[in-house]
């Protein structure tokens, strides 16, 4: 309480006092800024009309400080000039009181500034309790690879956008919200890289719309610098208290790191590590689908086995090392002398096998077969040894020597066993060479 009249601060005190509230007062305005550093306090009752300072220009200091401006304030004044009253409104003041006070309208006046102001305190406290969240909520949304986004499923609008999604559609945040998905998205690396507009069905977005369940679709394009990038596009209905409010939560999410060591751990399980060439188990499968093709196009299929004359002699004198080297090359060298729609394959050691499809000439057969022998008659230079092999081929036919990928390797197998006792470096058949008349298509 503010008021040179200590008659007026007495009585006031009193009844203050009396409804539970702790009073305190000054008979000069001029000590009151100082005092309120001091000493903080809930409500300003003060007075116009005051010699040394008037309340007026004390209220305008109060509102002048930051720190002090949230304090309610009701003006006490025995003035009727609505002018004055309405310059106390102006100034910041909450209410006023007219003298002589009456005691049961200072108190409701009390009541209803102290309950305002708390209510204001507590919406000041959920406001900035909000923002922070807020702030926090965009700080997650920045620290996050993916590119994330919210689009009103009406009008296609951007309405929030991190910084992973606006810096790979190559605008700043601000120019990103209120514009269209496809100005901002289409044809961006890890975003949407077609649009098809969002009549299409082949839009996300109005798919998750249509749908009203979230939507994954994962694809693949080239960078400027022909690298693959694969991206997942996670697309997820908001569902709001606005039935009429349709959005849609857009993630992006650059998933190439993870799909190339899924297709590594893939190539390492079905290709020898050392070569490179497909596995035993990938040359099963690929040889049973030859059969498969085979017998739907009635079509031979020829399978070729054949390994290293004297591979344990080189690995014993040499190492391993050389040995490796040798059998790096030796792949190679086999795969130059087939087509691109057969395959090659390491078995283990210096066991290699090899499935020719679409056989029509026997002489075909054996030409490859010589051109493997040829091939890798012809000197290795490894490291500072020169080296020279040979190798032992045996071949089996699909349908003339089996049906079963299993059988069709074990009649190879035998006869690459044959091929070694003959003197080595020699191709021999599993049964015998089959004639163009045997190669020609069934009924």
């Amino acid at each position: 309480l503010v008021d040179d009249d200590g008659q007026t601060v007495e009585q006031i005190s009193r009844v203050v006092a009396d409804a539970g509230h702790i009073p305190d007062f000054l008979l000069e305005a001029q000590y009151l800024l100082p005092k309120l550093e001091i000493e903080p306090v809930d409500l300003i009752l003060l007075d116009v009309n005051m010699p040394d300072v008037d309340g007026l220009t004390v209220l305008g200091r109060l509102r002048e400080r930051p720190d002090l401006r949230q304090i309610p304030v009701i003006m006490i004044t025995g003035e009727t000039d609505e002018t004055l009253i309405a310059r106390c409104f102006d100034l910041g003041a909450v209410d006023f009181v007219r003298k002589p006070v009456q005691p049961v309208e200072l108190l409701s006046r009390i009541k209803i500034a102290l309950a305002t102001q708390a209510h204001i305190s507590e919406i000041s406290a959920r406001k900035a309790a909000l923002q922070e969240a807020i702030e926090l909520n965009a700080a997650i949304l920045d620290s996050i690879e993916d590119g994330i986004c919210v689009v009103d499923g009406k009008n296609y609008l951007l309405h929030h956008a991190n910084r992973v999604l606006a810096e790979r559609a190559m605008r700043p945040g601000a120019q990103v919200i209120g514009h269209r998905c496809e100005e901002v998205m289409s044809g961006k690396g890890t975003l949407c890289l077609t649009c098809p507009g969002p009549t299409s069905s082949r839009c996300p977005v109005r798919h998750a719309i249509s749908t009203q369940v979230t939507q994954t679709d994962e694809r693949l394009h080239y960078d400027a610098k022909g690298h693959r990038v694969f991206t997942k596009i996670i697309t997820t209905p908001i569902r709001g208290a606005d039935p009429d409010l349709e959005r849609i939560l857009y993630v992006s999410r650059d998933v190439t790191t993870r799909r190339e060591g899924e297709e590594r751990l893939k190539h390492m399980a079905f290709h020898d590590p050392l070569t490179g060439l497909p596995n035993r188990q990938l040359f099963l499968d690929r040889l049973e689908q030859a059969i498969i093709q085979g017998r739907r196009h009635r079509q031979w299929v020829a399978v070729l086995y054949f390994d290293l004359d004297r591979f344990k002699t080189i690995n014993d004198t040499l190492g391993h090392a050389v040995g490796d080297l040798l059998l790096q090359q030796v792949a190679r060298r086999l795969v130059s002398c087939v087509r691109e729609s057969d395959t090659v394959a390491r078995l283990g050691g210096d066991e290699f096998t090899a499935v020719l499809t679409n056989v029509t000439r026997s002489a075909d057969i054996l030409q490859i077969s010589q051109n493997m022998l040829s091939s890798l008659g012809q000197k290795f230079q490894l490291e500072e040894h020169e080296l020279s092999i040979t190798t032992s081929i045996g071949i089996s036919f699909f349908p003339l020597d089996g049906g079963e990928p299993g059988h069709l390797v074990k009649k190879a197998d035998a006869a690459l066993y044959r091929a070694k006792h003959a003197g080595r470096n020699n191709i021999q058949f599993a049964s015998v060479c089959p004639t163009a008349e045997q190669l020609a298509p069934g009924p």
